[in-house]
C-alpha cells in the first residue's frame, strides 16, 4: 500500500517520543525520505505518493516541510499530523520503519542531510541550483537498489 508522507512522519515522531528522544524537522524530513528510498530499493514500490524535490540542503518532501517548519529547531510533536494522516500502517510496514529508525535514530538531521548529498545520490543527480527540481522515484529506486548490492 502507498501511504502519504504524514503517515510515515507521524510513525517516526511517535517512535521517538516512546524512546524519550526528540526529532526536529530536518531529521524527520531526511528520515522520511531515506525510508522511502530504502522501501523503493527493496520492494520496487513507493512508500508514499508525495513529491520529492532537490533543494539546496538536500532532498525535501514539500508537503511535509511546510507544516513542520513551524517547529524550527525544536522537536516535532506527533499531534501536528492528526490533520494529515489517513492510512493505517500495515504490520510489515511498521516493522520496516522500525528497522529504519533503529539504523538511523542516532544520526542528527545534519548527518542525515549529508547522507542525502553524497556523490551519486538522487539529490546530486538532479540538483542544478533550481529550488524545485523534482527527484523522480525511478532515480531514488535505482540509487537504493545499487546501495543494497554494495
Amino acid at each position: 500500500m502507498t501511504y502519504n508522507c504524514f503517515d510515515i512522519a507521524e510513525f517516526f515522531t511517535k517512535l521517538a517520543k516512546e524512546e524519550g528522544q526528540g526529532i526536529d524537522p530536518m531529521k524527520l524530513l531526511k528520515l522520511t525520505y531515506i525510508a522511502h528510498g530504502w522501501y523503493l530499493g527493496i520492494t520496487g514500490k513507493p512508500l508514499f505518493h508525495n513529491q520529492i524535490q532537490a533543494w539546496k540542503y538536500g532532498s525535501v518532501i514539500p508537503d511535509l516541510y511546510f507544516p513542520i517548519k513551524i517547529f524550527g529547531k525544536n522537536n516535532v510533536d506527533p499531534y501536528i499530523f492528526k490533520l494529515y494522516t489517513k492510512n493505517k500502517l500495515s504490520k510489515e510496514d511498521k516493522d520496516f520503519l522500525k528497522k529504519i529508525w533503529n539504523n538511523y535514530k542516532d544520526f542528527s538531521g545534519l548527518q542525515l542531510s549529508a547522507l542525502t548529498h553524497e556523490e551519486g545520490s538522487p539529490w546530486s543527480q538532479v540538483w542544478d541550483g533550481n529550488h524545485n527540481a523534482i527527484i523522480e522515484n525511478s532515480i531514488i529506486k535505482d540509487y537504493y537498489e545499487h546501495k543494497l548490492n554494495d
